[in-house]
């Protein structure tokens, strides 16, 4: 509505600017003029004319407050599209939420099942498997196997790669 007001307002100052400039200009041009032909060069301003700009600036104020209808309805259509999108943001960040969650449990089941996998297995063979795992893989075994298992199996790896892996089992929590 501020901008309807602001427009308004504009297109008056304006008008009154031009026909002021137009109408009512320079008086001392208008004297030379009128003394070099021997008539006045101001315009008649007739009821005809008053008419006329009172028609235009009548269609300027239904064009303004058309527009305004417009602008209100797609400031509306706007604002639901906003909600709408919102809403599906928080559908969106439920989901993945919801897919993080479910990731997880994946993860933590396959850990649990490789933990139950080299906890049945054998020391030896485990430690030797294990040998040639990546060192996080073993780690992460280790830590979510007992303690009495886990032992078994790092005491049959050789020393060097034992030790590394106590130290990271010792560091990373």
């Amino acid at each position: 509505m501020f901008f309807l007001g602001a427009i308004v307002l504009s297109k008056m100052i304006l008008s009154g600017v031009y026909i002021s400039t137009h109408y009512f200009g320079n008086e001392a041009l208008a004297k030379q003029e009128e003394q070099d032909s021997g008539q006045s060069s101001f315009p008649v301003v007739t009821e005809e004319s008053l008419i006329k700009k009172q028609m235009e600036l009548k269609k300027r104020e239904e064009d303004i407050a058309k527009k305004e209808k417009e602008y209100l309805a797609l400031k509306q259509e706007t604002e639901a599209k906003m909600a709408e999108l919102n809403e599906l943001q928080t559908k969106l960040a439920n989901y993945v939420k919801k897919l993080a969650q479910r990731e997880k449990a994946l993860k933590d089941a396959k850990m649990a099942h490789l933990v139950s996998l080299y906890t049945a297995m054998e020391p030896a063979k485990a430690a030797a498997i294990m040998e040639k795992l990546k060192m996080e893989t073993v780690v992460k075994i280790l830590r979510n196997m007992k303690g009495k298992a886990a032992g078994r199996i790092v005491a049959m790896m050789s020393p060097e790669k034992a030790a590394m892996i106590s130290e990271r089992l010792s560091r990373e929590q």
